[in-house]
């Protein structure tokens, strides 16, 4: 496609939105996409039986085509379940009928992966103006933290107090 001023569009198949109009925003990539030798490399599975395991239904297929396609975490996590369920020496139509069933979370829950970081929460202490002590607060080992942070902050002040003396 080409702009009024005869170049090319850098923008690839873009069009510019009527008068009056903002362009519509970008879609985001999954930040976690993988390639097909990444896939190989997290599962031990051989890009050849990847390809075959899409050919045959136990895997969506790729985003996009070629050298450039790309795998997200459904795809990673599919693949670990059909080798679990391999092991169990279960033929792969029966694989495929138990996969077809479930979605990328329940998978994940079955493998007990967690696919997002846990929620943090963090404490900040400061002990000088310069110096600051971050202490992520969960509620298993909160009175052991409390204990560790109170001695953390006990042994840095005989070490401030000479610091500002300047010694």
């Amino acid at each position: 496609m080409t702009s009024s001023g005869g170049g090319r569009n850098q923008l690839e198949g873009a069009r510019k939105p009527p008068p009056g109009r903002l362009p519509p925003l970008p879609i985001a990539a999954e930040p976690n996409r993988y390639a097909l030798g990444d896939l190989e490399r997290e599962t031990g599975v051989p890009g050849r039986t990847i390809r075959y395991y899409i050919s045959e239904g136990l895997l969506p297929p790729a985003y996009g085509r070629g050298p450039g396609a790309t795998y997200d975490l459904g795809h990673l996590a599919r693949l670990q379940m059909i080798q679990m369920l391999k092991n169990q020496h279960l033929p792969l139509a029966d694989i495929r009928q138990r996969l077809s069933d479930l979605s990328n979370s329940e998978i994940l829950a079955l493998l007990n992966i967690q696919a997002s970081p846990a929620e943090d929460t963090w404490r900040r202490i400061e002990l000088h103006p310069d110096i600051e002590l971050h202490v992520r607060v969960r509620s298993a080992n909160s009175r052991a933290l409390e204990r560790a942070a109170d001695l953390i902050v006990g042994l840095a002040q005989p070490v401030i107090e000479r610091m500002e003396a300047g010694e």
